[in-house]
């Protein structure tokens, strides 16, 4: 048995405000005419073929009367999100959960069950020093890939509901998840665990990978107490043993 690890990712539209200059703004709630949205969310099962999508295009009913109205795309994804036993986002503690939690709210939905989170930016900030830390320039960096190229006119369309920049925000949200999890892989075994496949294992394995190859090599030592270190020969992840010796 393997937990069930979604990567996943939002693309939100613009608010729509009004505004007396485009410099120094400071610009009131009052001045929202519209709200931002969800225009379209993506995700995959961590080691599983395939990245699935849903947008606000999904539901032509809801989206001819409004293309703003994201309630469709939000009960998908919480019926993803609740599924999970953990999920990975970059980014994701400060901006996507916090934002799909808001939309939640909005259409009167359940809250999502507690689910662990896992951070890839938070990872790449706690451990490591890149010139920058967003995920495009980490992809690059470790020659797994980038985002897809866009520009403020995809938006824009995706706000006057052309159907054709609807559907290139999909590819570029599916191509960030599978970003996402290649970033992840490369980052996860020089960072603390936050899932330990030995708890869905029924015997010895790396708490990363969950393969069975791991090697005896030493001890962690803490102040008073020591269990034995294991690596991993396949991911190269090292591990502490569960049992303390004194």
């Amino acid at each position: 048995m393997k937990p069930k690890i979604i990567l996943w990712d939002i693309e939100t539209s613009h608010n729509i405000v009004a505004a007396f200059q485009l410099y120094d703004a400071n610009i009131s709630h009052q001045a929202i005419f519209q709200e931002r949205y969800i225009i379209c969310g993506s995700w995959k099962e961590l080691d599983k073929n395939g990245v699935k999508a849903v947008s606000v295009l999904d539901d032509h009913k809801r989206f001819k009367k409004d293309i703003s109205d994201d309630y469709h795309v939000v009960k998908k994804l919480h019926e993803v999100l609740s599924d999970a036993d953990a999920v990975i986002a970059h980014y994701g503690d400060k901006f996507d959960i916090k934002y799909l939690n808001t939309r939640i709210l909005y259409h009167g939905l359940d809250p999502l069950p507690p689910i662990k989170q896992i951070d890839t930016y938070k990872m790449a900030k706690a451990k490591f020093l890149f010139n920058c830390n967003r995920l495009d320039y980490i992809g690059q960096f470790l020659g797994v890939g980038r985002k897809i190229k866009t520009s403020l006119d995809l938006w824009l369309g995706c706000l006057d509901g052309d159907e054709k920049s609807l559907k290139k925000m999909v590819r570029y949200n599916k191509q960030d998840v599978r970003l996402l999890e290649d970033v992840y892989k490369r980052l996860e075994v020089y960072c603390a665990n936050k899932i330990n496949m030995n708890m869905f294992k029924d015997f010895d394995c790396c708490p990363y990978c969950s393969s069975a190859n791991i090697q005896s090599r030493g001890y962690n030592v803490a102040k008073t107490t020591k269990s034995k270190r294991y690596h991993c020969q396949d991911c190269g992840g090292w591990s502490s043993g569960n049992k303390v010796i004194r």
